[in-house]
């Protein structure tokens, strides 16, 4: 074949070798072989497509997982909490309190430990508050007004995105202080107080104007707040929900919400020598664990067992490691006084029976089992209420929550809806997600424009992960935070956080999951050499790419795909 043919001048150069011995090992052509288009060979091919990390797909709120950890890497850390300020105002705040649904998500876990992400996340939000780093906002300001109800996570949320964006936005907090549950129900050596006001600063320096101490439907009326364009509906939930027992009304039988506002308010409460505390979830813990820093002999009392707990399994453990009892399969009956005053709790023993609604295992009475429990203080943490009258006029109420379609619009024009108020009990990040998805719909629709969510991606899983590529390395625990001459019952915060040493060591353990990293495997280990890389892109020549695959084999992270031919 002749060169015009077709055909290349070096292709017809010999090689001959006297010995097997001189012959090279490695698949490579010792001629030019671009006349040879072995393309049409294959059946199969590859395809870069660079997909979601588990840990995003994971993440309530969206957060770039991945993206800050991969900026972290390079030292970015500025750029790295931006980048998480994109999606949540609150890193320091969620580093420490939220249930990490992204860690359990992790690919790694399947190969060893999940990256510890939470720690990574609140390593970066303590940063942007030490080095007062904040997203920009826009220079334009909208003439549009949003009236946001409730300074909680959610109504803080859809505040911070919509000021971001040149929105003016007040916020309207029935409480002193901003925070909702943040302040008011997550005690100290979970969440320090200074943490939480850095947070809330940075988001009244978007611009976004705080009235607290004021109740909408009492000092502001309901109908005064047609001036606004917007409103956003975030009150969260206030009450907790009664223990329907005899006797509860007398003197220590308590709210487990009013007890822990008590506490983190700093206000001096009293709660004997032995305290049992009714429920299962998040609150139940962190009533339990306030109430054994005062003193107390503390039990949980759960109608379930372990197994069904609806609180996060770090906070169970936590608390039984600090001496908390818990107690299962009973529930409270009747309140035992004495003069007035409570001495012990009458318990119906319980048994499981099929599941309910939820999915778990409906308790049910075990016919004459009680038992008794010596309390002095009785805490009631089995479930949290709206108060959402006040708003009967603004939207539809159902069971007394507000009811909204999937993009947080109520039911009346302009008046929107997010959090607690709508879900029922939710974790942070959830009712942060919530806030920042409303903003986004509010901003579109005020400026009359198509509101769209980001499109999904294929999200990546562990066998998708070429782990011949990663060491087995244990996660980079978290220190304790509490001195060594420090009570074992304090406030003070239970961890302390990542030092730039540890965060680091524990970056250098994600897998980056589907996003290339310019590691070459592809461009190395192909056989045809059909891959060419310029400026860290690569690209596949499909007329000479015969679909072995090794590319896609080699690929420690899971970015290139494969796919059938079409013929």
């Amino acid at each position: 074949m002749t060169p015009e043919e077709g055909g290349s001048v070096l292709s017809r150069r010999k090689r001959t070798f006297d010995d097997v011995r001189e012959m090279p090992i490695t698949a490579v052509s010792e001629d030019d072989m671009t006349w040879n288009r072995t393309g049409s060979w294959r059946n199969v091919r590859p395809v870069y497509e660079p997909k979601t990390s588990p840990c995003i797909a994971g993440c309530p709120a969206g957060e770039d997982i991945q993206g800050y950890i991969a900026l972290s890497r390079q030292g970015r850390f500025d750029e790295a909490a931006r980048r998480i300020l994109e999606r949540n105002p609150f890193p320091a705040v969620c580093g420490r309190v939220c249930d990490h649904p992204c860690m359990s998500a992790c690919a790694r876990g399947a190969y060893d430990e999940s990256v510890f992400i939470p720690a990574i996340e609140r390593f970066l939000g303590d940063w942007a508050i030490e080095h007062d780093v904040r997203p920009p906002v826009a220079e334009a300001v909208h003439p549009h007004e949003v009236a946001v109800i409730g300074a909680g996570p959610a109504g803080l949320s859809c505040a911070f995105y919509l000021a971001l964006q040149g929105f003016p936005v007040t916020v309207f907090e029935a409480r002193e202080k901003a925070g909702g549950v943040l302040r008011h129900g997550i005690p100290e050596y979970r969440l320090p107080r200074p943490v939480l006001d850095a947070e809330i600063a940075r988001i009244e320096r978007a611009g976004v104007t705080l009235r607290t101490g004021t109740v909408v439907g009492r000092d502001v009326p309901v109908e005064s707040l047609g001036d606004y364009h917007a409103w956003f509906i975030a009150v969260g939930l206030q009450k907790s929900r009664p223990l329907g027992i005899e006797n509860e009304d007398v003197e220590g039988v308590m709210p487990g919400l009013a007890f822990l506002e008590a506490v983190n308010s700093g206000r001096s409460i009293a709660v004997g020598r032995n305290v049992v505390v009714v429920g299962g979830g998040n609150t139940a813990m962190d009533v339990a664990r306030s109430a054994l820093r005062l003193g107390a002999t503390v039990t949980v009392l759960y109608r379930r067992t372990r197994a069904e707990m609806p609180a996060i399994a770090d906070e169970v453990e936590e608390a039984v490691r600090e001496g908390v009892r818990l107690r299962f399969l009973g529930t409270p009956i009747r309140a035992i006084a004495r003069n007035g005053r409570l001495v012990a709790v009458e318990c119906q023993e319980m048994e499981l029976g099929e599941p309910d609604a939820s999915g778990r295992r409906r308790p049910v009475p075990v016919p004459g089992r009680t038992f008794t429990l010596e309390a002095d203080t009785l805490l009631g943490a089995t479930g949290e209420l709206p108060d959402t009258e006040p708003f009967a006029a603004l939207a539809e109420l159902e069971g007394g929550l507000v009811v909204t379609d999937e993009f947080g619009r109520a039911s009346r024009p302009r008046v929107y809806a997010g959090g607690d108020v709508v879900t029922g009990a939710a974790t942070v990040v959830r009712a942060v997600a919530r806030g920042r998805a409303a903003a986004q719909v509010i901003a579109a629709e005020l400026t009359r424009r198509d509101y769209r969510p980001d499109a999904p991606r294929k999200v990546v899983a562990i066998a998708d992960i070429n782990t011949a590529y990663f060491e087995r390395r244990a996660r980079t625990p978290q220190r304790s935070g509490l001195g060594a001459d420090a009570p074992p019952r304090s406030f003070d915060e239970v961890h302390a956080g990542f030092t730039c040493e540890e965060v680091r060591r524990e970056l250098e353990r994600c897998f980056s999951c589907g996003v290339c990293d310019g590691c070459d495997n592809c461009y190395v280990f192909c056989p045809d050499v059909a891959i060419s890389r310029e400026d860290g892109v690569y690209t596949i020549d499909y007329d000479f790419c015969k679909g072995c695959l090794i590319c896609v084999r080699e690929c420690p992270r899971g970015v290139i795909s494969a796919e059938r031919e079409a013929h």
